[in-house]
Protein backbone atom coordinates (compact mmCIF):
# COMPACT_ATOMS: atom_id res chain seq x y z
CA UNK A 1 0.00 0.00 0.00
CA UNK A 2 1.80 3.64 -0.91
CA UNK A 3 1.35 6.27 1.08
CA UNK A 4 -1.31 8.32 -1.36
CA UNK A 5 -3.40 4.76 -1.04
CA UNK A 6 -3.35 5.30 2.73
CA UNK A 7 -4.08 8.90 2.63
CA UNK A 8 -7.16 7.86 0.59
CA UNK A 9 -8.33 5.76 2.96
CA UNK A 10 -8.01 7.57 6.02
CA UNK A 11 -9.43 10.91 4.69
CA UNK A 12 -12.65 8.75 4.96
CA UNK A 13 -12.54 7.03 7.57
CA UNK A 14 -12.20 10.46 9.49
CA UNK A 15 -14.55 12.50 7.40
CA UNK A 16 -16.84 9.89 6.45
CA UNK A 17 -16.91 6.72 8.30
CA UNK A 18 -15.63 7.44 11.86
CA UNK A 19 -15.40 10.68 12.26
CA UNK A 20 -16.76 11.02 15.89
CA UNK A 21 -13.92 8.29 16.58
CA UNK A 22 -10.86 10.12 15.46
CA UNK A 23 -11.98 13.04 17.30
CA UNK A 24 -12.50 11.59 20.18
CA UNK A 25 -8.82 10.24 20.15
CA UNK A 26 -7.11 13.49 19.43
CA UNK A 27 -8.92 14.87 22.63
CA UNK A 28 -8.04 11.84 24.84
CA UNK A 29 -4.10 11.63 23.65
CA UNK A 30 -4.43 15.47 24.33
CA UNK A 31 -5.62 15.30 27.70
CA UNK A 32 -3.22 11.58 28.48
CA UNK A 33 -0.08 14.35 27.78
CA UNK A 34 -0.90 15.45 31.05
CA UNK A 35 -0.48 12.56 32.62
CA UNK A 36 3.19 12.12 32.08
CA UNK A 37 5.02 14.42 34.66
CA UNK A 38 7.79 15.86 32.34
CA UNK A 39 4.90 17.15 30.03
CA UNK A 40 2.74 18.32 32.87
CA UNK A 41 5.63 20.05 34.37
CA UNK A 42 6.91 21.52 31.34
CA UNK A 43 3.35 23.33 30.95
CA UNK A 44 3.13 24.25 34.21
CA UNK A 45 7.24 26.28 34.36
CA UNK A 46 5.92 27.77 30.34
CA UNK A 47 2.66 29.44 32.10
CA UNK A 48 0.45 27.07 29.00
CA UNK A 49 -1.60 25.31 31.85
CA UNK A 50 -3.41 28.73 33.52
CA UNK A 51 -6.74 29.46 33.18
CA UNK A 52 -5.93 32.59 30.25
CA UNK A 53 -3.84 30.37 28.09
CA UNK A 54 -4.89 26.71 28.60
CA UNK A 55 -7.46 27.29 25.99
CA UNK A 56 -5.80 28.55 22.75
CA UNK A 57 -3.14 26.04 23.79
CA UNK A 58 -5.54 22.87 23.55
CA UNK A 59 -6.68 24.48 19.78
CA UNK A 60 -3.65 25.30 18.71
CA UNK A 61 -2.48 21.64 19.43
CA UNK A 62 -5.34 20.08 17.71
CA UNK A 63 -5.59 22.38 14.99
CA UNK A 64 -1.48 21.09 13.98
CA UNK A 65 -2.59 17.79 14.71
CA UNK A 66 -5.61 18.08 12.09
CA UNK A 67 -3.81 19.67 9.64
CA UNK A 68 -0.99 16.78 9.95
CA UNK A 69 -3.77 14.40 9.71
CA UNK A 70 -5.89 15.80 6.99
CA UNK A 71 -3.70 16.74 4.04
CA UNK A 72 -1.42 15.62 1.64
CA UNK A 73 2.07 14.46 2.32
CA UNK A 74 3.63 16.43 -0.39
CA UNK A 75 1.16 19.58 0.35
CA UNK A 76 2.13 22.85 1.69
CA UNK A 77 -0.30 23.07 5.12
CA UNK A 78 0.99 19.67 5.93
CA UNK A 79 5.05 20.74 5.33
CA UNK A 80 3.84 23.94 7.67
CA UNK A 81 2.08 22.01 10.29
CA UNK A 82 4.73 19.66 10.59
CA UNK A 83 7.20 22.64 10.30
CA UNK A 84 5.34 24.63 12.98
CA UNK A 85 5.33 21.86 15.65
CA UNK A 86 9.28 21.23 15.15
CA UNK A 87 10.05 24.91 15.47
CA UNK A 88 7.71 25.23 18.94
CA UNK A 89 9.52 21.91 20.65
CA UNK A 90 12.90 22.16 19.33
CA UNK A 91 14.07 24.44 22.21
CA UNK A 92 12.73 21.98 24.66
CA UNK A 93 14.12 19.33 23.61
CA UNK A 94 17.70 20.79 23.31
CA UNK A 95 17.17 21.27 27.13
CA UNK A 96 15.99 18.44 27.69
CA UNK A 97 12.79 19.16 29.11
CA UNK A 98 10.70 16.86 26.99
CA UNK A 99 12.07 13.80 25.53
CA UNK A 100 11.21 12.40 21.82
CA UNK A 101 9.56 9.72 23.74
CA UNK A 102 6.89 12.19 25.39
CA UNK A 103 5.98 13.58 22.00
CA UNK A 104 5.58 10.64 20.37
CA UNK A 105 3.60 9.13 22.81
CA UNK A 106 1.17 11.75 22.34
CA UNK A 107 0.96 11.28 18.64
CA UNK A 108 1.39 7.29 19.39
CA UNK A 109 -1.65 7.53 22.12
CA UNK A 110 -3.69 9.27 19.22
CA UNK A 111 -3.35 6.42 16.82
CA UNK A 112 -3.34 3.65 19.65
CA UNK A 113 -7.10 5.32 20.48
CA UNK A 114 -8.49 5.06 16.81
CA UNK A 115 -7.42 1.70 16.47
CA UNK A 116 -9.69 0.84 19.99
CA UNK A 117 -12.69 1.86 17.54
CA UNK A 118 -11.09 1.05 14.27
CA UNK A 119 -10.46 -2.21 14.02
CA UNK A 120 -10.52 -3.48 10.35
CA UNK A 121 -8.76 -0.51 8.54
CA UNK A 122 -5.22 -0.90 10.79
CA UNK A 123 -3.67 -1.30 8.08
CA UNK A 124 -4.47 1.75 6.02
CA UNK A 125 -4.00 3.77 9.51
CA UNK A 126 -1.16 2.10 10.30
CA UNK A 127 0.52 2.98 6.76
CA UNK A 128 0.08 6.37 7.02
CA UNK A 129 1.92 6.99 10.45
CA UNK A 130 4.08 4.07 10.01
CA UNK A 131 6.92 6.55 9.59
CA UNK A 132 5.72 8.35 12.44
CA UNK A 133 4.64 6.45 15.05
CA UNK A 134 5.46 3.07 17.87
CA UNK A 135 2.86 1.98 17.89
CA UNK A 136 0.02 0.60 19.77
CA UNK A 137 2.08 -2.17 22.60
CA UNK A 138 5.00 0.56 22.65
CA UNK A 139 2.66 3.16 24.20
CA UNK A 140 1.49 0.60 27.15
CA UNK A 141 5.12 0.05 27.52
CA UNK A 142 5.85 3.67 28.04
CA UNK A 143 2.68 4.79 30.21
CA UNK A 144 3.55 1.65 32.87
CA UNK A 145 7.40 2.74 32.68
CA UNK A 146 6.80 6.64 33.22
CA UNK A 147 3.29 7.74 34.08
CA UNK A 148 2.43 8.57 37.65
CA UNK A 149 0.43 10.95 39.78
CA UNK A 150 1.76 14.49 40.42
CA UNK A 151 0.91 17.83 41.48
CA UNK A 152 1.54 18.94 37.95
CA UNK A 153 -0.54 16.14 36.50
CA UNK A 154 -3.46 17.05 39.07
CA UNK A 155 -3.20 21.12 37.93
CA UNK A 156 -3.17 20.25 34.09
CA UNK A 157 -6.53 17.95 34.75
CA UNK A 158 -8.11 20.97 36.74
CA UNK A 159 -6.91 23.63 34.20
CA UNK A 160 -7.85 21.50 31.17
CA UNK A 161 -11.05 19.64 32.40
CA UNK A 162 -12.62 21.24 35.43
CA UNK A 163 -11.93 24.69 34.36
CA UNK A 164 -13.70 24.37 31.29
CA UNK A 165 -17.14 22.61 33.06
CA UNK A 166 -19.75 23.94 35.65
CA UNK A 167 -19.14 22.59 39.05
CA UNK A 168 -22.51 20.63 38.86
CA UNK A 169 -21.31 18.37 36.08
CA UNK A 170 -17.69 18.69 36.84
CA UNK A 171 -18.11 15.26 39.09
CA UNK A 172 -19.70 13.12 36.44
CA UNK A 173 -17.50 14.35 33.48
CA UNK A 174 -14.22 13.11 35.09
CA UNK A 175 -15.89 10.04 35.94
CA UNK A 176 -16.54 9.90 32.90
CA UNK A 177 -12.85 10.58 31.40
CA UNK A 178 -11.36 7.99 33.82
CA UNK A 179 -13.89 5.20 32.06
CA UNK A 180 -12.24 5.92 28.78
CA UNK A 181 -8.40 5.47 30.19
CA UNK A 182 -6.68 2.72 31.49
CA UNK A 183 -5.62 2.01 35.09
CA UNK A 184 -2.50 3.29 34.63
CA UNK A 185 -3.35 6.38 33.07
CA UNK A 186 -6.67 7.48 35.11
CA UNK A 187 -4.56 7.28 38.46
CA UNK A 188 -1.92 9.26 36.72
CA UNK A 189 -4.49 12.08 35.89
CA UNK A 190 -5.88 11.88 39.27
CA UNK A 191 -9.65 10.92 37.77
CA UNK A 192 -11.49 9.01 39.68
CA UNK A 193 -13.25 5.48 38.90
CA UNK A 194 -16.52 5.91 37.40
CA UNK A 195 -17.80 2.98 39.38
CA UNK A 196 -20.01 0.29 38.28
CA UNK A 197 -23.08 2.13 37.57
CA UNK A 198 -21.61 4.37 35.38
CA UNK A 199 -19.60 2.12 33.74
CA UNK A 200 -22.19 0.08 32.39
CA UNK A 201 -24.26 3.30 31.12
CA UNK A 202 -21.58 4.44 29.29
CA UNK A 203 -20.48 0.92 27.70
CA UNK A 204 -24.99 0.43 27.23
CA UNK A 205 -24.85 3.92 25.34
CA UNK A 206 -21.66 3.21 22.68
CA UNK A 207 -23.06 -0.56 22.41
CA UNK A 208 -26.36 0.65 20.98
CA UNK A 209 -25.17 3.68 19.35
CA UNK A 210 -21.92 1.39 17.53
CA UNK A 211 -25.09 -1.10 16.71
CA UNK A 212 -27.35 1.81 15.50
CA UNK A 213 -24.87 3.05 13.17
CA UNK A 214 -23.79 -0.27 11.93
CA UNK A 215 -27.28 -1.79 10.69
CA UNK A 216 -30.19 0.94 10.93
CA UNK A 217 -27.26 4.23 9.72
CA UNK A 218 -27.33 5.26 6.54
CA UNK A 219 -24.02 5.64 4.87
CA UNK A 220 -22.67 9.34 5.40
CA UNK A 221 -23.22 10.88 1.75
CA UNK A 222 -20.38 13.09 0.79
CA UNK A 223 -21.94 16.57 1.22
CA UNK A 224 -21.86 15.60 4.81
CA UNK A 225 -18.19 14.97 5.36
CA UNK A 226 -16.90 16.08 8.73
CA UNK A 227 -14.12 18.02 7.07
CA UNK A 228 -11.10 18.66 9.95
CA UNK A 229 -10.14 21.82 8.63
CA UNK A 230 -11.41 24.22 5.96
CA UNK A 231 -9.90 24.02 1.86
CA UNK A 232 -9.87 27.21 1.82
CA UNK A 233 -8.72 30.46 3.76
CA UNK A 234 -10.87 33.02 4.78
CA UNK A 235 -11.90 35.11 1.87
CA UNK A 236 -11.55 38.68 3.62
CA UNK A 237 -8.34 37.98 6.02
CA UNK A 238 -6.60 35.25 4.18
CA UNK A 239 -6.62 33.49 7.09
CA UNK A 240 -7.80 30.05 8.29
CA UNK A 241 -10.89 29.53 10.40
CA UNK A 242 -11.55 27.30 12.80
CA UNK A 243 -15.43 25.24 13.40
CA UNK A 244 -14.82 22.87 16.73
CA UNK A 245 -17.31 24.03 19.52
CA UNK A 246 -16.07 24.84 22.52
CA UNK A 247 -16.51 27.18 25.47
CA UNK A 248 -13.61 29.68 24.21
CA UNK A 249 -14.51 30.13 20.47
CA UNK A 250 -10.55 30.11 19.09
CA UNK A 251 -10.29 30.96 15.28
CA UNK A 252 -14.13 30.80 14.59
CA UNK A 253 -15.75 33.73 12.87
CA UNK A 254 -18.26 35.21 13.82
CA UNK A 255 -21.80 34.45 12.05
CA UNK A 256 -25.63 34.36 12.75
CA UNK A 257 -25.24 30.71 12.70
CA UNK A 258 -22.19 30.38 14.92
CA UNK A 259 -23.49 33.34 17.35
CA UNK A 260 -27.05 32.09 17.94
CA UNK A 261 -27.26 28.77 16.28
CA UNK A 262 -27.89 25.54 18.25
CA UNK A 263 -24.71 24.50 19.40
CA UNK A 264 -23.81 28.15 20.50
CA UNK A 265 -26.71 28.08 22.47
CA UNK A 266 -25.72 25.73 24.51
CA UNK A 267 -22.02 27.16 24.91
CA UNK A 268 -24.13 29.72 26.01
CA UNK A 269 -25.51 27.66 28.50
CA UNK A 270 -22.33 26.27 29.76
CA UNK A 271 -21.15 29.80 30.12
CA UNK A 272 -18.74 30.00 27.46
CA UNK A 273 -18.22 32.41 25.01
CA UNK A 274 -19.45 32.92 21.05
CA UNK A 275 -17.47 34.33 18.41
CA UNK A 276 -16.88 37.87 18.45
CA UNK A 277 -16.60 37.73 22.05
CA UNK A 278 -14.18 40.41 23.55
CA UNK A 279 -13.48 41.70 20.43
CA UNK A 280 -10.20 40.34 18.59
CA UNK A 281 -9.57 37.94 21.58
CA UNK A 282 -10.22 34.92 19.92
CA UNK A 283 -8.84 36.24 17.26
CA UNK A 284 -12.09 35.35 14.94
CA UNK A 285 -10.18 36.40 11.78
CA UNK A 286 -8.35 32.89 11.78
CA UNK A 287 -5.04 31.08 12.78
CA UNK A 288 -2.07 31.02 10.47
CA UNK A 289 -0.12 28.15 10.40
CA UNK A 290 3.38 29.31 10.18
CA UNK A 291 2.73 31.51 13.56
CA UNK A 292 0.47 29.43 15.32
CA UNK A 293 1.27 28.75 19.03
CA UNK A 294 1.71 30.32 22.31
CA UNK A 295 1.82 34.29 22.48
CA UNK A 296 5.45 34.56 23.29
CA UNK A 297 6.48 32.72 20.16
CA UNK A 298 3.83 34.33 17.85
CA UNK A 299 6.07 35.60 14.68
CA UNK A 300 9.00 33.51 15.15
CA UNK A 301 10.67 31.24 13.68
CA UNK A 302 9.73 31.79 10.55
CA UNK A 303 13.08 31.23 8.68
CA UNK A 304 13.86 28.15 10.06
CA UNK A 305 10.53 26.79 9.05
CA UNK A 306 10.92 27.54 5.47
CA UNK A 307 14.12 25.00 5.31
CA UNK A 308 12.32 22.82 7.14
CA UNK A 309 9.46 23.09 4.95
CA UNK A 310 11.20 22.53 1.64
CA UNK A 311 12.71 19.13 3.27
CA UNK A 312 9.87 18.25 4.41
CA UNK A 313 8.10 18.38 0.98
CA UNK A 314 10.96 16.88 -0.75
CA UNK A 315 10.31 13.76 0.53
CA UNK A 316 6.64 13.74 0.19
CA UNK A 317 5.98 11.00 2.66
CA UNK A 318 4.59 10.51 6.39
CA UNK A 319 7.57 11.35 8.44
CA UNK A 320 7.40 12.15 12.50
CA UNK A 321 6.12 15.85 13.19
CA UNK A 322 8.53 15.99 15.62
CA UNK A 323 11.89 14.81 13.87
CA UNK A 324 14.73 16.79 12.97
CA UNK A 325 13.96 17.15 9.66
CA UNK A 326 17.11 19.72 9.01
CA UNK A 327 19.72 17.28 10.28
CA UNK A 328 20.90 14.09 9.01
CA UNK A 329 19.90 11.89 10.96
CA UNK A 330 16.31 12.63 9.60
CA UNK A 331 16.01 9.20 7.96
CA UNK A 332 16.17 7.64 11.26
CA UNK A 333 12.45 8.23 11.98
Amino acid sequence: MTIEEAHAIITQLQELEFPYAFAKARRMALLKAGGIPTMSKLFAVTGQNNRRNAGKRAVDTEILLRESQSQRRDSDRYATAVARMNYLHARYRRANKITDDDLLHTLGDGLAEILNVIEREECGVSRTWRSVLWGYSTRIWYEERVARFTATNDQYVRVYVDSALPRLVRPVVRRMLGAGLDEVMRLSLGLESPGYLLSFVINLVQTSRKLFLRYLALPRPAFRAVKLVHDMPNQETKLYNFERKVLQPWYIRPTVWSKWGPGALLVRLFGGKVPGSRGDRYQPQGYDLMTIGPEPQRGRGVEEMRSDIEVIKARGVAMCPFSKAKFDHLGAN
